[in-house]
């Protein structure tokens, strides 16, 4: 369903599981898991693998303001605060209260601003093949291992001086070696393109380098940190420095086999840190 926002943009929606189970003569509330995707793609890069998380929770799927099916917006709204003030947004028109927020590489980080911008709106964070800080050497460093000199090669080019030939080399050479199993056709159909101007955009903002170590401290909420063994874009040490930013909330879990999508390429061991993360939750405030 397409909501609309206080900014009257629509923001799709889709909701998997019930809010309410029936336990004999009561209803009892069950957690709800607000899944926010990553750059360029939409909710359904989320299915059907975190589906069975809807066993422990109601899931809210959304699209981003310029991904899939949700309004395209404009420049203003292809930002970071604006993309977290939406999510924000959407839960007040909503009516959705003590979500637990699982963001995924841009999501992630959306969801800790999120949880920066609204502390008594966000009940629990589970932050999936994200960074506080991008580290370039560290990306290139894990493109070595998965790749060779010829892949961490073209990594550091479109990083140090990028351009259309840069571009072509890193997703020739580098993007094949993000995830440890491979897009299927189904899964590449099922996306809607983003909006006009929203992957110039994403470019730019990933070229920015934009630190969230020095200010996640101020999270309070639970936090499952999650990446995967092999994930360039947000390599294991990237999720150690993640978490003891945030501190004493929060838990650090590497999946083993995993690249840059760890729901995808060890769908079991997520579902199980994941799922073991959201029992905590059992009896939402």
């Amino acid at each position: 369903m397409l909501v609309r926002l206080a900014s009257r943009l629509h923001m799709f929606v889709d909701v998997d599981g019930e809010a309410l189970e029936v336990e004999g003569p009561r209803l009892v509330p069950r957690p709800t898991l607000l899944l926010v995707h990553g750059s360029e793609v939409d909710h359904s890069f989320f299915k059907p693998w975190v589906a069975p998380l809807s066993r422990h929770a109601q899931l809210v799927y959304v699209d981003l303001i310029g991904h899939g099916r949700s309004d395209a917006g404009g420049p203003a709204d292809w930002t970071p605060e604006a993309w977290a003030e939406s999510l924000e947004d959407l839960c007040d028109c909503t009516g959705l209260t003590s979500p637990v927020v699982l963001g995924s590489s841009l999501g992630g980080r959306l969801a800790m601003l999120l949880a920066l911008r609204s502390p008594n709106l966000v009940r629990g964070l589970v932050l999936v093949n994200t960074v506080g800080r991008p580290r370039p050497d560290r990306r290139i460093g894990m493109f070595q291992h998965l790749g060779g000199e010829e892949a961490a090669e073209a990594a550091r080019r479109d990083i140090e001086a990028p351009s259309p030939d840069t571009r072509d080399a890193y997703f020739r050479l580098c993007m094949p070696l993000m995830t440890q199993r491979p897009y299927g056709s189904d899964e590449l159909a099922r996306l809607t393109p983003v909006a006009p101007g929203v992957f110039d955009r994403l470019v730019e903002l990933g070229r920015q380098n934009t630190d969230l170590l020095p200010q996640i401290g101020a999270i309070g909420c639970p936090t499952l940190v999650i990446t995967g063994e092999y994930d360039p874009a947000a390599t294991p040490d990237d999720a150690i420095d993640l978490a003891a930013a945030i501190g004493d909330n929060a838990r650090l879990h590497v999946v083993p086999g995993a690249g840059h999508g760890v729901y995808r390429d060890n769908p079991s061991d997520f579902l199980n840190a994941t799922s073991d993360f959201l029992a905590e939750f059992a009896n939402p405030a």
